[in-house]
């Protein structure tokens, strides 16, 4: 029998919004129309048929992306005990057939972002290795498979200490073409190579500090320039830690010269050990907010941005959900014009709802398989609602969750 999560209906007209998918950096926007309201109860989430998908090799992160251009979303999966990469063919309703390709790599997958790298129209994934500062570029054939490419790896940087843990595919100075960024947990800073936009990437000299032990960053425009920034975490969790807690009460914001050029900005937080961040707006105000999880403590913690790359903490933040929290993607699950975020906690995820002005309460919790940390959303089933996908690593599964319509 599948499971849901049931909360109160609400009551709002569902305008066109743009939400941040975190775990590929793209936007969706979702349908506008008016919401019934002849309920008592709405579900939002429930498991799609046939999910758990089992996936052996160790998932450990996935991606959602049309990779065989067939309009139909499909899957992409890294498995790190594998070291391979699998691409699993949606069939339009939320449910997965067999793998289109599996693509071998080097080292074990970390990081995964999608983009057209080399402007062919097709889909192509890159691949970042824990243990490396290279990043593998697969380039796609339009049908589901993948080969890589004779330009990569792109190594981000040179050091003696790579440990990437964190990569993003965006046209970083504004030239149309996608860019490399990751960031690296052990020497503490960002790196960039820009894209000619046919599959070749030039490394930027120079890398951006940031603070201590950094995870998977959060990208968008902030202070409205329509340059993409970059908000960078702090766990504080490598060797030197207890020397550098002080320094992890602090997001790094690196704002964009629209070139290749970063300036940092201190954002201080109430909670430390920042560790997955989003932007999006969350106040409806036209300007991006940031939402970061923390590392292994009960917390979220929510910034108001004033538009000019200025943030300040929300009243209530950080909100005590009763567990730590994973990766998050922000996204209006309950179509009620105001966004909302969904999280892992490595066995389930968390529904928080946002009451359209910075402050969030919990929904309900659904259980998934063990080891999910990593999280994805997009309207897989065309129905207009956002549907989520964890991969479970210690589970050789990923668990797909659709999203219910009003009176489904």
């Amino acid at each position: 029998m599948n499971s849901v999560i049931k909360i109160p209906a609400a009551i709002s007209r569902f305008g066109g919004l743009t939400l941040l998918l975190v775990a590929s950096s793209h936007f969706i926007s979702c349908p506008s129309g008016d919401i019934p309201s002849n309920t008592s109860e709405q579900a939002l989430f429930a498991d799609a048929q046939g999910s758990p998908v089992a996936v052996q090799g160790g998932p450990s992160n996935v991606l959602i992306g049309d990779m065989n251009n067939d309009r139909k979303l499909d899957l992409v999966v890294a498995l790190g005990q594998a070291k391979s990469i699998t691409v699993l063919e949606g069939k339009g309703n939320g449910q997965f057939g067999a793998a289109l390709s599996n693509t071998n790599v080097a080292q074990a997958p970390g990081e995964t972002a999608l983009g057209d790298l080399n402007g062919d129209g097709k889909l192509d994934v890159a691949v970042s290795s824990h243990d490396s500062y290279g990043v593998t570029l697969l380039i796609g054939d339009g049908k589901g498979g993948l080969t890589p490419a004779p330009s990569s790896p792109i190594m981000m940087k040179q050091g003696e200490h790579p440990h990437t843990h964190g990569l993003a595919v965006v046209d970083i100075n504004h030239d149309n073409k996608p860019d490399l960024i990751t960031c690296n947990s052990s020497d503490n800073d960002i790196s960039l190579a820009l894209g000619d936009g046919r599959g070749n990437f030039t490394r930027v000299a120079q890398s951006f500090p940031v603070g201590p032990s950094p995870y998977p960053f959060g990208v968008g425009d902030v202070n409205n320039d329509g340059w993409p920034d970059i908000v960078a975490t702090a766990t504080a969790t490598g060797p030197l830690r207890r020397q550098q807690l002080p320094q992890s009460r602090a997001l790094t914001l690196l704002l964009s010269d629209g070139k290749s050029g970063l300036t940092p900005r201190q954002l201080p937080l109430r909670t430390g050990e920042p560790w997955f961040a989003a932007v999006a707006d969350l106040n409806r105000d036209g300007k991006a907010d940031i939402v970061a999880t923390h590392h292994e403590i009960n917390a979220l913690t929510v910034m108001i941005g004033d538009g000019r790359g200025g943030f300040t903490e929300a009243n209530g933040s950080p909100f005590d959900f009763g567990v730590s929290l994973y990766q998050l993607v922000i996204a209006d699950v309950d179509r009620d014009a105001k966004m909302d975020v969904v999280a892992t906690t490595g066995n389930s995820i968390r529904v928080l709802l946002g009451d359209g002005r910075g402050a969030f309460k919990e929904a309900a919790s659904m259980p998934v398989g063990p080891g999910a940390w990593r999280i994805a959303a997009a309207d897989l089933n065309g129905d207009g609602a956002i549907d989520v996908v964890t991969s479970n690593s210690e589970s050789n599964s990923v668990s797909v969750l659709v999203g219910k319509t009003r009176g489904s």
